[in-house]
């Protein structure tokens, strides 16, 4: 019963929203998410990393002949942040898996419904079940995490502590959702979109603000007179000073340089000297003009902290314009080291 219970935590976290992986990490272009395929096989390997987990199922078809197929799946942040580590399933468990299948005409599926060794059929944030077979086993919350909530709950102070996404709300994820006013340059920028061939696949190529997408922890700390912004995702460090005569660098990088200053509790960050080549997961490109405006906004008794991002980029951009979202405090999560693996090579 408690291998079964760490099961339904696992799937739960394994990918509860099948659009995360589309939206998080630009798999937009290799899988339909029109299409639903199943395979069924051997587990031959797993491997729980980030930004993607990873289930390779041996498949062989009436003449006995093998074809291994690649699951994506969520990453081990998702796990992690969900109070699981992914040791549930291991080489050698027989599983059914039903998602999108890739449109590079790979043996490669994006999962989102599994029927596990048991009989038990979990979905990946669908509301239907899919195998015929399964016992259509409903999830009801998650497993723990082991963290001293105790402790993180003595070291918060104000703004600085760690803020985690609700990723089942549309409000707090994800941010970027198109629409933008776009000038004709950032119209035919956009149309050169490939998302097979593009940056974004690989790992720590997110800046400044496409990094704000990420749904994993993220931690404000102090250094000094500045302050410091860590993200999960990629070990991403970001670097406020808030002293306003502090002068920028010439060099353009992929965080820019930031200034902070408060407003009552506001944290207000003005950042420019931008060199990222993306404004979105989707391929709007931003040019090294682009300047934001970011306030977060906690309420009263920091359980919530609102994110407004104000963008102006008179390259790609009529106007400024105003992106919403939001973090929540969760004191059992905590910032982890991402040890990214590259999973997708751009143009293969």
């Amino acid at each position: 019963m408690r291998r079964f219970l760490r099961l339904v935590s696992l799937v739960l976290g394994l990918n509860v929203f099948v659009g995360f992986v589309h939206a998080h990490h630009s798999q937009a272009g290799i899988f339909d998410s029109t299409k639903t395929i199943e395979v069924s096989g051997v587990v031959k390997y797993v491997s729980w990393r980030n930004p993607h987990g990873q289930i390779l199922l041996s498949v062989k078809d009436a003449n006995g002949v093998e074809t291994v197929w690649d699951a994506e799946t969520a990453s081990i942040s998702i796990l992690r942040n969900r109070g699981v580590d992914g040791s549930s399933i291991h080489a050698g468990d027989r599983l059914s898996i039903a998602g999108s299948p890739s449109m590079r005409n790979r043996p490669e599926i994006l999962a989102r419904n599994v029927l596990l060794p048991n009989g038990y059929e979990f979905t990946f944030g669908s509301d239907d079940t899919y195998f015929a077979a399964g016992k259509a086993g409903r999830l009801i919350g998650s497993a723990k995490t082991d963290g001293d909530v105790a402790a993180a709950k003595a070291r918060a102070d104000g703004l600085f502590r760690v803020w985690s996404t609700i990723m089942s709300d549309p409000a707090a994820f994800p941010m970027f959702k198109g629409g933008y006013p776009l000038t004709a340059a950032g119209k035919a920028g956009l149309a050169k979109w490939n998302p097979r061939n593009n940056i974004l696949l690989k790992c720590g190529t997110k800046g400044t603000p496409l990094i704000m997408i990420s749904p994993l922890p993220m931690e404000f700390s102090k250094q000094g007179n500045n302050l410091v912004m860590r993200l999960e995702e990629y070990d991403t460090v970001r670097t406020i000073h808030m002293n306003p005569k502090d002068v920028a660098p010439s060099a353009h990088t992929l965080f820019g340089y930031s200034r902070g200053r408060w407003e009552g509790a506001t944290l207000v960050i003005e950042t420019d000297h931008i060199a990222a080549g993306y404004f979105d997961h989707l391929g709007m490109p931003q040019s090294d003009q682009i300047k934001t405006v970011e306030r977060f906004i906690p309420n009263a008794d920091y359980s919530r902290l609102d994110y407004t991002l104000t963008t102006t980029d008179p390259v790609n951009f009529t106007r400024p314009f105003d992106l919403e979202r939001y973090f929540v405090w969760k004191p059992e999560n905590s910032v982890h080291p991402y040890e990214c693996l590259d999973r997708f090579k751009p143009g293969k």
